[in-house]
């Protein structure tokens, strides 16, 4: 029975050799392995051509289409279409008693007539621009066409001015007060 005994320890001691062995053997192949598989993966990431060929068209795209996928707000401030609402405010016939020119009521009482009447309701006015249409001009006024001899009006406070259209070019637009009694004037003013 001794020597059964001594033999399966031999057997063990053995066994437990050969495992350390292996265990040694295979254990460092597979760091190896395992640094080379990381360094290849890094080095894969920045070598890869589709990736460098995919950053260079982004890039690409991103010089051309910047405004479209991000645009810029539009500033509304410097309008060409808009007359500035000061325009005329100096032929505009101040009574001795009125008071000063910062107070609205003042101004709505003051009788505006030709000039500076037509120049008040011009700069109330928002021009679009001009649409060319079957060989006729039309110009865009307040968000409606209006053609050469059409009337539209604008409000000045509680009183409404017709102004008519008397002549149209696509840089030009020429424009008089329709009502007899608000006198006479021409103005022109350029629309582009």
């Amino acid at each position: 029975m001794k020597n059964k005994q001594v033999r399966n320890l031999v057997i063990l001691l053995v066994l437990t050799g050969l495992t350390l062995v292996s265990w040694r053997i295979n254990r460092l192949p597979a760091q190896r392995l395992a640094a080379a598989q990381l360094a290849a993966k890094s080095q894969g990431q920045q070598e890869n051509p589709l990736q460098a060929r995919f950053k260079k068209i982004r890039g690409e795209m991103d010089a051309l289409y910047h405004y479209r996928s991000k645009p810029t707000l539009f500033d509304t401030a410097p309008n060409p279409f808009r007359l500035p609402a000061g325009m005329g405010v100096s032929e505009i016939p101040v009574a001795a008693d009125a008071p000063s020119k910062s107070s609205t009521p003042a101004q709505a009482d003051i009788p505006l007539v030709g000039p500076a009447l037509l120049s008040r309701a011009i700069a109330n006015i928002r021009f679009g621009g001009v649409v060319t249409m079957n060989d006729t001009i039309q110009l865009t006024v307040d968000g409606q066409l209006h053609k050469r001899g059409d009337v539209f009006t604008s409000r000045l406070g509680r009183r409404l001015v017709l102004i008519r259209i008397r002549e149209l070019t696509p840089s030009f637009v020429t424009l008089s007060l329709d009502d007899p009694d608000a006198g006479v004037a021409v103005m022109k003013v350029r629309i582009n």
